[in-house]
């Protein structure tokens, strides 16, 4: 049986919102997340300069956040049984951790590996690739690991 459109339509954007709300943080927790990454790969900067940094490197832009839950959401549609769809979406902290933590496995696939970099160039997003330094890119995965820990313990 398929699903009408007007229930798949509301479970899409159930799909997003939820990541949304875990991807898309505040300013200054943005800030401080990319000096600690900075002070953990650049050791030898001290902490004013990966201050410095952070402030330079700009946020992803939220259509970047909100292409990439899409292109999820409609794989989850492709790949997953709507029964199975429909129990994800249903309220509870865990079918959200889940939804998340199925996310991340998208986000870390080598398909969305090759499209974060293309869409990362294509808004000039990255820091000295000329010498293979993608600092966002690097950030975003390390975001990656620490919702995914997140998420574990909401299980």
């Amino acid at each position: 049986m398929t699903m009408n459109p007007a229930d798949a339509d509301r479970l899409r954007k159930h799909i997003v919102e939820v990541i949304l709300e875990h991807v898309s943080r505040d300013e200054a927790r943005r800030r401080e997340a990319l000096s600690e990454f900075f002070g953990v790969t650049l050791p030898a900067v001290d902490d004013a300069q990966t201050q410095r940094l952070a402030e330079l490197v700009p946020p992803l832009l939220p259509v970047l956040y909100e292409k990439w839950a899409n292109m999820f959401a409609s794989r989850l549609f492709e790949t997953v049984p709507e029964e199975q769809i429909e129990d994800l979406c249903r309220s509870g902290e865990k079918n959200r951790a889940t939804l998340l933590l199925v996310y991340i496995m998208f986000m870390e696939s080598e398909r969305m590996e090759k499209q974060v970099a293309q869409d990362l160039r294509a808004h000039g997003l990255q820091l000295a690739p000329e010498a293979g330094q993608d600092a966002v890119a690097s950030y975003l995965r390390a975001r990656l690991s620490s919702l995914a820990a997140e998420a574990r313990k909401l299980q």
